[in-house]
């Protein structure tokens, strides 16, 4: 997943998991129709696990929103009330909140990403 990204960074470490975000844009960064900024950690494994994605694919729900792969199994993921307005917007709101949805999806799906 890491290449897939136009921009990564490290947030920081939970429970001996570190945590990055990563964002892509197309066409490009100075120039988005269309983005996701995504908070994940890397498995032991090398696999990538999304725990956070916020993007700008259009539902029919809504447009900018984010899909909270951190929450309970069976859980409503998709929450289009989002307050956030465009790419660095969402690189931010991940940022400020990545420990409260890096905490929630440990407890809810440990490390391995299966249900806990």
């Amino acid at each position: 997943m890491t290449g897939q990204f136009d921009y990564l960074h490290e947030v920081g470490t939970l429970r001996d998991v570190v945590f990055h975000i990563g964002v892509r844009a197309d066409p490009t960064l100075n120039d988005v129709n269309s983005f996701a900024a995504v908070l994940f950690f890397r498995k032991s494994d090398g696999a990538d696990i999304e725990v956070a994605k916020i993007d700008n694919t259009e539902h029919r729900e809504g447009k900018i929103h984010i899909d909270r792969y951190y929450r309970e199994k069976g859980a409503d993921e998709k929450d289009f009330t989002l307050d956030v307005d465009g790419i660095w917007d969402a690189d931010r709101y991940l940022e400020d909140n990545w420990q409260h949805f890096a905490r929630t999806y440990l407890d809810n799906h440990g490390k391995s990403g299966e249900p806990t």
